[in-house]
């Protein structure tokens, strides 16, 4: 930011005027400093990955801060302004307005996804209404997917909480894929699923190995007259706990009256999830060069539009969601603002239609879907 600028802005200004000047720059550097983070390895530095997170809070305060000065008429208001421009990439991933949709389609060769982390279905009655596993289904239907990928996908083999069978009936769907993270109780499964009105020719998985509990599974599927591979993946989960959810929002698990509270450690936490991530991303990359056919993922990426692990996978893909999304993305449901963690890419050389968020809070997270075109 020019010295001289800055002078001719506050040569003139009270003490508290002096004040709201240097927190004017203060705020600037943070935002600029967490648009870093998109490039910034966050094994190296945590630091920068932790200012991408807080984007959304960091970016209000500079907007608010650049009307105030405007409609003080002070042309500090333009250092403000530069900031908030150098930063258009990334503030289209977190907000678009202008929606691309195709109510009309002359052709057959398109299909609709829909990703969605359902929480393992309310199992444990989370939010003390036993009727959220039907409003999932119910939503999903309403929606008349192709294909639906769940993350935190849950399975009953002792069928007290059946959920495959529900599904494949009600979203009259005929294929469907399950990976589970930990088979050893084989009474209730735990991982990933992928459920198709088309057939299923193909699958296969990918555990990663610093965190058994997120993986990576694919499904190659024949569309119409194509074959896509469909993957679904959920990244490194943070693991707040109960204290922690109390600060930050959002439906954490739940404590029963034998247990203790535990300690809030939201900053390590974070920072072990960045961590985590960028080794995964690693890990995952080659499997998702490695397709024979058109690819599209569904992911919950546990990360934002801002971050370093959304970045590896914007070289390779497509967000869906900059293609015909309409207003605030956000899909994490928490006291953070516009915290968008989910998302449905697919190759760079087809297109997409009619995204949208779904803003029923039947979980922590909101379902997803849009429509893809095969050509």
């Amino acid at each position: 930011m020019p010295v001289s600028i800055f002078n001719f802005g506050v040569k003139k200004m009270s003490w508290r005027g002096k004040m709201f000047a240097y927190l004017t720059i203060f705020f600037n550097f943070l935002l600029f400093f967490s648009y870093l983070a998109f490039l910034s390895d966050p094994t190296k530095n945590s630091g920068i990955a932790l200012l991408g997170l807080a984007y959304p809070i960091i970016f209000l305060i500079n907007l608010i801060l650049f009307l105030v000065w405007f409609f003080k008429r002070n042309i500090f208001f333009f250092p403000t302004l530069i900031i908030l421009i150098l930063g258009m990439y990334h503030h289209s991933r977190f907000l678009q307005i202008n929606p691309k949709k195709h109510e009309s389609i002359s052709y057959n060769e398109k299909i609709k996804v829909m990703s969605f982390n359902v929480r393992l279905f309310d199992l444990y009655n989370w939010t003390n209404n036993e009727e959220i596993k039907s409003k999932i289904i119910q939503l999903i239907k309403k929606q008349e997917p192709d294909i639906v990928c769940f993350q935190e996908y849950y399975y009953d083999n002792k069928k007290e909480f059946i959920t495959r069978e529900i599904i494949l009936k009600e979203l009259g769907m005929e294929y469907y894929h399950e990976s589970f993270t930990d088979e050893s109780n084989k009474n209730s499964l735990f991982g990933l699923a992928t459920f198709s009105k088309f057939p299923i020719i193909n699958t296969g998985d990918l555990e990663f190995k610093n965190d058994h509990s997120n993986h990576c599974m694919w499904s190659d599927i024949v569309c119409e007259s194509d074959t896509l591979r469909i993957y679904n993946t959920h990244l490194g989960s943070i693991r707040f706990n109960n204290s922690d959810y109390k600060i930050i929002g959002g439906k954490g698990s739940p404590l029963w009256p034998n247990q203790k509270i535990p300690k809030q450690d939201i900053y390590n936490r974070l920072k072990i999830g960045f961590a985590k991530r960028a080794q995964q991303i690693i890990e995952l990359i080659p499997a998702l060069e490695n397709s024979p056919y058109k690819r599209i993922l569904c992911s919950d990426l546990n990360d934002t539009p801002i971050s370093y692990a959304y970045n590896q996978f914007s070289n390779l893909f497509t967000d869906s969601f900059t293609k015909s999304g309409f207003g605030i993305g956000g899909t994490y449901i928490g006291k953070i603002p516009f915290l968008r963690i989910d998302y449905i890419w697919h190759e760079k050389n087809l297109d997409s239609f009619n995204f949208k968020t779904h803003q029923s809070e039947l979980s922590d997270h909101k379902a997803i879907s849009v429509e893809i075109m095969l050509r």
